[in-house]
């Protein structure tokens, strides 16, 4: 990164400069760093920052700090913890959506596009859909079963352990329980995924690829975020889940048969039988 920005430097306005000796300097405070606070260091303005990560070929501030993040062989992860009691709250607004940014980008370069794909099929082949999850993964739960409701056959969300239990007992070889859980490690989430692999059900955990929880499934969507349970800091691994469960759903909906457009289409119509004109 230093010799990319050493070679562009001549090339950049004299206040582009001020940020690229300021990030040269001192790399890992600009990772640490939000873009107005980048930009009063230097003396320049917010857009001068925009200007000179757009001259790098980058898209903002946040995949400059990725970039050097990356370069310096920096796992963004550990970018995150940067809020505290005395953080101005401009500042802390801007730095829950630089935790999200950094949080995704590392989620996706590190994901299996091909598990994706062979859970999507997976999916779509199933005659029965159980999503299962806890606190956190409960809301992402019901969020993919809204949306695999519309292409996948009998999706239903379960946040409660009875039920979950009673229902992986029901399940057979042409059903998936698809399993979510940050940790992994949840006793209650580890037994029910066994209860549904007893019963010959395919078992899908979007969770820590090194869990308990991954070990006892058939399909694994990996997902590694290191997440601060501080009260300051955003819930980072609930966003990554519910974007890999929007790529999911969205590669459901790609491998899906025709019928399943004919679903939807019969959705789309009753739904509109039910409006009221104004």
């Amino acid at each position: 990164m230093r010799d990319r920005i050493a070679h562009l430097l001549d090339r950049l306005s004299p206040a582009e400069r001020k940020v690229a000796e300021l990030v040269t300097a001192d790399p890992a405070a600009t990772m640490n760093a939000t873009l107005a606070t980048l930009a009063r260091n230097a003396g320049v303005s917010e857009p001068t920052v925009i200007r000179f990560c757009r001259s790098l070929g980058l898209d903002g501030f946040a995949d400059l700090r990725m970039a050097l993040a990356r370069a310096e062989g920096v796992g963004t992860t550990r970018m995150h913890r940067r809020i505290g009691p005395g953080t101005p709250v401009p500042e802390a607004a801007s730095a829950v959506f630089d935790t999200a940014i950094l949080a995704l980008g590392e989620v996706r370069d590190r994901m299996d596009v091909a598990a994706i794909e062979r859970a999507a099929l997976a999916l779509v082949r199933a005659a029965r859909v159980e999503i299962w999850g806890y606190g956190a993964s409960a809301a992402v739960a019901q969020d993919l079963a809204h949306k695999l409701f519309r292409i996948c056959r009998g999706v239903v969300a379960r946040a409660d352990p009875h039920m979950q239990a009673m229902a992986a007992a029901t399940l057979d070889g042409d059903a998936v329980a698809l399993c979510i859980s940050h940790t992994g490690r949840s006793r209650e989430i580890v037994e029910v995924a066994v209860l549904a692999a007893a019963a010959g059900a395919t078992v899908i955990a979007l969770t820590h690829p090194g869990s308990p929880l991954a070990s006892h499934a058939t399909l694994v969507i990996g997902c590694e975020v290191d997440e601060d349970t501080a009260l300051h800091t955003p819930m980072v691994s609930r966003l990554a889940h519910l974007v890999l469960g929007d790529a999911l759903s969205v590669a459901a909906a790609l491998l899906s048969p025709p019928a399943a457009g004919e679903r939807l289409g019969r959705m789309k119509a009753a739904l509109q039988q039910r409006r009221i004109a104004p």
